[in-house]
């Protein structure tokens, strides 16, 4: 695939701010939003403004299917193309083969909560690519589903073994409901990345960021149950 398919949407741009500077190239973000990360597709607008035509990114589907992902990321063209996607579709029901959208590569597993079946499709499909230039990028869309499904140090121990299938310094942007799990949780998650990225809704088509470096005591997080 040499960028996202063109697609027409009555749905408002979302615009985003720049990835603050401390997000370095190579990094693990957790990106944190009050809701479904999936909802405003943060995670695949964050892919679309870091990366470039020459890369690719795996990426997961916990909550909305493979074609309504391919569907969203073809609207973020605007006139130049982004990363090529490879994805693992964890929701779609009746599905048990690979499928392609367009261009796009589509592997399914039986459910959310099956994280072997998700390493294989990841694996298969990270082989299955054309070696290129460009980094390969890692974006689960929400591990909150996920989460919802089997313990939390399942979930890390699997993101331990996925992260390593980015190259050339491509991102690892893990989308989380941060109203759905409690601070241990989200402790837990967090310690397998390098920050976190606090995504806040100031308007229905506007995101603003604030990054904390895992560890911290979620001062950000804080600030904003207290009402500051």
């Amino acid at each position: 695939m040499d960028g996202p398919p063109e697609v027409t949407s009555d749905e408002p741009t979302l615009h985003i701010d720049t990835l603050p500077e401390r997000v370095e190239d190579g990094a693990t973000v957790l990106v944190a939003t009050a809701g479904d990360p999936s909802r405003l597709g943060v995670c695949l607008e964050l892919l679309y403004q870091r990366g470039t035509a020459a890369d690719s990114a795996l990426v997961v589907t916990t909550v909305e299917s493979a074609e309504a992902t391919h569907d969203r990321y073809g609207r973020l063209a605007a006139g130049r193309a982004g990363p090529a996607l490879r994805i693992v579709d964890t929701v779609s029901e009746g599905q048990s083969v690979s499928a392609l959208y367009g261009e796009t590569p589509v592997v399914f597993t039986p459910n959310v909560g099956d994280l072997e079946r998700l390493v294989i499709a990841l694996s298969d499909l990270a082989g299955e690519a054309t070696p290129s230039d460009g980094a390969r990028h890692l974006v689960i869309r929400s591990l909150t589903p996920m989460l919802d499904a089997v313990p939390a140090d399942r979930v890390c121990t699997v993101l331990e073994r996925i992260v390593e299938l980015r190259t050339g310094g491509g991102l690892c942007l893990l989308g989380i409901d941060y109203t759905a799990h409690d601070e241990e949780t989200m402790r837990t998650i967090a310690a397998e990345t390098d920050g976190v990225l606090w995504a806040t809704e100031q308007e229905p088509d506007r995101v603003e960021f604030a990054y904390e470096p895992s560890g911290g005591r979620y001062q950000y997080l804080e600030s904003r149950r207290d009402g500051r």
